[in-house]
């Protein structure tokens, strides 16, 4: 349907159970004529993280007014904030838990409510399952033109925005980040972001490994050899041609790096 409204999902549900498809089913019996789009239900089990890089990564290739649904929640069913967070281009609906700290890290001057009208949940509302019985009605009547401000009142989120790491200068020749996903690639995924700017000369450290190859692709990559490359995303990474640099590094997602500029 023209003009639809995009809804983007994104949960650590996975898609062997019946999670994903119900809240999909609660969203279409109010909003039937809403666009569904998975961004992805295979984040890690609780990984906040790994979830925070997933959406900051892809929700600015979305249409304009499109409701991002975040469902990564490990304090379902507590007195945790959900949270809804509008500017003047998107909406998303998350737990206060740092799902949204890398997208309040990007986005200006956004307006901050806390969900708490339930007339707009479904009438039994489960203390295990949110994603169904808030999350998916919410976004159903955002879709069908409900401001966000009838959701609940004002709020502070304890979620702290966090902004990606800059690249070293000339005074500074080091800086220190971590890893903040791996994809299933086995790509490394730092918080050191490059975006369009020229790396410097420079060596990464990771554990006790000292990685020094550079390269701008992956094909000009020596194989099975972890080197640094520029992402998609603009954030610097680990890879290895044709090999897992996850596995060559024995690096996880609490890993932490250090840049050091030759």
């Amino acid at each position: 349907m023209k003009n639809a409204p995009v809804i983007g999902l994104l949960t650590d549900f996975g898609t062997s159970d019946s999670y994903v498809a119900s809240m999909k089913g609660v969203i279409l019996s109010i909003a039937p004529h809403a666009s569904i789009v998975d961004i992805s239900h295979e984040i890690a089990p609780q990984n906040i993280d790994q979830a925070a890089y997933v959406l900051w990564s892809s929700y600015r290739f979305f249409p304009k007014k499109t409701i991002f649904i975040c469902v990564i929640d490990p304090d379902v069913g507590t007195s945790r904030q959900i949270l809804g967070v509008k500017n003047n281009e998107y909406i998303f609906i998350a737990p206060d838990n740092g799902v949204l700290k890398y997208v309040l890290g990007f986005i200006k001057k956004p307006k901050i409510i806390k969900l708490g009208k339930s007339k707009y949940f479904l009438n039994n509302v489960s203390d295990t399952f949110h994603g169904r019985d808030i999350f998916a009605p919410v976004a159903g009547y955002l879709a069908s033109g409900l401001p966000i401000e009838k959701l609940g009142p004002s709020a502070r989120p304890i979620t702290r925005a966090e902004s990606f790491i800059k690249l070293p200068n000339k005074s500074n020749k080091r800086c220190e980040g971590k890893i903040i996903n791996i994809d299933r690639f086995g790509n490394l995924i730092t918080n050191i972001f490059v975006g369009t700017e020229q790396l410097p000369s420079a060596e990464l450290l990771i554990g006790k490994s000292r990685i020094k190859e550079y390269s701008n692709t992956y094909s000009n990559a020596l194989s099975g050899k972890p080197f640094i490359i520029t992402g998609s995303s603009g954030l610097l990474e680990v890879s290895a041609k044709n090999d897992n640099a996850a596995k060559l590094l024995h690096a996880d997602g609490n890993s932490r790096v250090q840049l050091l500029i030759k």
